[in-house]
């Protein structure tokens, strides 16, 4: 069997674009997969185009062996952005491996070590933590156990960019401090206890037993990031994400020190050697890989193996399109350390998945059940680009 060519298509799922990858073989099997970094589609697209050049004409049969030349041969190494392209590869090459076997590739991996794969979904933040508490209340009616908001105050303002009324579920860049806020400037110290305010009121309003997490999207120092964990402290959260940059696993490692909150990283990681660091210093207790940005299946095969020997657990980061939801589903079907998966988790945008493949996997009470049909599972619905075009995006921190 070989690759005869690689084509690719831009999804626009609402504040989004699905990065798609079709590899076609001179056999018929078509093997499909999914990057989105929205704010640079049309770079990835290329990127993925001169890696064609040399797909073109090889056997797909061997993920490995191309994930490890499309990392080497690129000279230059490592990095989201090429990362992102192989991740879409590399999940197409796993898609038509499992197709000519006839399997799922959550067992070709060496599945299953779960029946089912917990969900959370996002819940925004509002403009009130009365807001918040009705945004939570309703995750629970959908029927998921755990959603996760982004920060309160730095977003979820209704009517911001993407913002709640959006539709998808997903806080975007509403809220009151402002976007530019850079992470050292002066923060006013009533910003932590008025954060607080909207978990005391989203606990009241789910009870202990529904999970609650928050997303700070890297935008404190250590020394603020450890304030608002010593002020979220009695609201039980599931975890606290990404409250610093990503570029120092000290500074994280210093959080991680003072919270008594897991705090969870590693979503602008790629490759084994970019999140090797973080484990090292044990600066995480959750470890976020994105199977669709760190090198795809393979590569987050092998971080998941790096991270089991740390005793860190793995919880997808997955804001994604149907596709890269598959491509996270399969990999925690195959890991001893799955812990849970995000979607956006909204019906608005589920029903956006539906428009985009044939079979998109749906989470019911909370938990998405393992695929059954060969490769991923999934199929581009046709003249999807038609029905959810392209759309350009910007964006602040």
């Amino acid at each position: 069997m070989k690759i005869t060519k690689l084509t690719t298509r831009l999804v626009g799922l609402g504040f989004r674009n699905a990065i798609c990858v079709e590899l076609h073989t001179d056999e018929g099997l078509v093997g499909l997969g999914e990057t989105v970094l929205k704010r640079r589609s049309k770079t990835v697209e290329q990127n993925l185009r001169e890696l064609s050049r040399d797909l073109v004409g090889r056997d797909p049969l061997g993920p490995e062996s191309h994930n490890e030349r499309m990392y080497r041969d690129s000279f230059w190494v490592g990095g989201p952005l090429h990362a992102s392209a192989m991740s879409a590869v590399d999940a197409a090459l796993w898609d038509i491996q499992g197709k000519a076997l006839g399997a799922p590739v959550w067992r070709l991996l060496g599945g299953p070590t779960r029946a089912s794969i917990p969900v959370y979904c996002h819940a925004p933040a509002g403009d009130s933590p009365e807001a918040f508490a009705e945004n939570l209340k309703r995750c629970r009616a959908w029927g998921y156990r755990a959603a996760k908001t982004t920060l309160p105050l730095f977003y979820g303002q209704s009517g911001g960019a993407g913002g709640a009324g959006a539709g998808t579920g997903y806080s975007g860049h509403g809220g009151r401090i402002a976007p530019g806020h850079r992470e050292a400037e002066w923060l006013a110290t009533s910003t932590f206890s008025r954060i607080a305010e909207f978990f005391a009121a989203g606990r009241e309003a789910v009870g202990p037993d529904f999970e609650i997490a928050v997303d700070c999207h890297g935008r404190l120092n250590p020394a603020a990031a450890i304030r608002l964990a010593a002020a979220l402290e009695p609201y039980n959260l599931l975890f606290i994400e990404e409250p610093v940059p990503p570029e120092d696993p000290g500074a994280l490692r210093e959080v991680t020190s003072h919270s008594t909150t897991p705090i969870a990283a590693g979503e602008r990681l790629s490759t084994i050697y970019g999140v090797r660091p973080y484990l090292e210093s044990r600066s995480l207790s959750i470890l976020q890989t994105d199977v669709a940005n760190c090198g795809g299946i393979t590569a987050a095969k092998k971080i998941a193996a790096m991270a089991e020997s740390y005793y860190v657990p793995v919880s997808p980061h997955n804001p994604n399109g149907p596709i890269a939801t598959a491509m996270a589903v399969h990999l925690l079907a195959a890991i001893p350390n799955g812990y849970m998966l995000e979607m956006i988790g909204s019906p608005e945008d589920l029903a956006l998945h539906a428009k985009m493949v044939a079979a998109p996997l749906r989470p019911e009470n909370g938990e998405i059940g393992l695929p059954q049909s060969p490769g991923l599972g999934m199929e581009l619905l046709p003249d999807v680009e038609r029905e959810l075009p392209y759309q350009p995006f910007t964006a602040g921190r």
